[in-house]
């Protein structure tokens, strides 16, 4: 199934930086948006009810909108059906 997926996060976060070696080990494609280089992103990630990052949005080929806060390995591997 096709998907976007994008990853709020931020140059010095130790979680941001083990989810997306954690991602690109399950290659997985994202899109990683670092949220202190462009404020459009902080504002992207605040209106998903950020207060930490990460924070996931995975968007699905059928409309559906997950989004996931902070790094969660189950949570994430049940989002992107990773078995």
């Amino acid at each position: 199934m096709a998907r976007t997926v994008i990853v709020y996060t931020q140059a010095t976060c130790g979680p941001c930086q083990e989810e997306k070696m954690w991602l690109a080990s399950q290659n997985v494609a994202f899109e990683d948006r670092d949220i202190r280089k462009n404020d459009a992103y902080f504002q992207e990630a605040i209106n998903l009810g950020a207060s930490m990052t990460p924070v996931t949005l995975i968007q699905k080929e059928d409309g559906e909108q997950i989004v996931i806060h902070g790094f969660d390995k189950e949570e994430l591997k049940k989002a992107l059906d990773l078995h």
